[in-house]
């Protein structure tokens, strides 16, 4: 009897033994962490050059034009473009601002498509967390508009441009910004001084402690500002700004005093107010934009 009970007890202590180290293996089991998921090599899959490009921080959306014998060298139909070509192209880049009625940012994209020739490509870029009017958008936060000309934004979009600039073999880039687009290419400039060559901001907000002592006070706090880079951009760069009269959105100090800087470090910089010009009308479709950004395009 005595065997028996001893017997009962040593096989109750084995399946105790069992169970125990059943739930340890168990509980350590749960610790396992799972394995972690692979970084996305390439944020921008679908990047074409034409449609959207890699900006490495965000993929933005473009509107390209291009002469027809650019297009089909990239296409394959022309072995290649000859040296006088290659040699030549310039890229020009447009971006757009900060807010849009019913959201078009791509609206003012029609007052370049003309300047895209043999020896020119036109890109609209579309910057990052904004979409066209198409619904497509670019990857990235716009953070309600206004205040986003972050490290992170400017960087992204200045990527897009060299990305652009090798796809195209472009010899020179010159890139046109409105309003915030021209905050934001202000930035580039002394950012990246060895990416553009030329430069027009239209009601740019180029100096933001200007700014921030009238309406925009308690909305722009995050933002670089392109006065506090001035002094990087390069001296073979050529600058011009055009802000209308009566812009009570971006007034015309807000851009003055940033290139009298670039004056004074040996920028080939100029001012151009435009009599009865709003932030929104006087500008965009005159004659006067159209010689500006042609005297930029010619220049050798």
């Amino acid at each position: 009897m005595k065997s028996r009970v001893q017997c009962v007890l040593n096989l109750a202590l084995l399946v105790g033994a069992i169970f125990a180290n059943m739930n340890a293996w168990a509980v350590d089991v749960q610790h396992v962490p799972a394995p972690a998921k692979a970084a996305t090599s390439n944020p921008c899959p679908d990047a074409d050059g034409v449609n959207k490009v890699d900006g490495k921080l965000e993929c933005l959306v473009i509107h390209t034009v291009r002469n027809k014998k650019i297009d089909a060298a990239h296409k394959g139909q022309v072995r290649q473009l000859n040296k006088h070509d290659k040699a030549s192209t310039t890229l020009l880049v447009y971006l757009h601002g900060d807010s849009s009625r019913g959201g078009l940012y791509d609206r003012h994209f029609k007052h370049f498509n003309g300047f895209a020739n043999q020896h020119t490509v036109f890109v609209g870029m579309i910057r990052p967390g904004y979409a066209d009017s198409n619904k497509n958008a670019s990857t990235g936060s716009s953070m309600g508009g206004g205040d986003n000309y972050t490290a992170h934004n400017v960087d992204a979009v200045a990527n897009a441009i060299q990305a652009l600039k090798a796809k195209y073999s472009a010899r020179r880039v010159m890139l046109v910004g409105y309003s915030g687009g021209a905050a934001t290419a202000g930035l580039i400039l002394g950012r990246h001084p060895d990416l553009i060559d030329d430069a027009v901001l239209i009601a740019c907000p180029c100096d933001l402690n200007i700014r921030r002592q009238g309406w925009a006070k308690n909305i722009v706090r995050r933002s670089l500002s392109p006065h506090e880079v001035a002094d990087k951009v390069f001296k073979t760069v050529h600058v011009t700004a055009i802000t209308g009269a009566k812009d009570i959105n971006t007034k015309p100090e807000q851009v003055t005093g940033y290139i009298q800087t670039l004056q004074a470090h040996g920028v080939k910089a100029r001012y151009i107010e435009v009599p009865n010009a709003t932030h929104e009308a006087g500008i965009f479709g005159t004659a006067l934009l159209r010689q500006v950004v042609q005297s930029h395009l010619q220049r050798q």
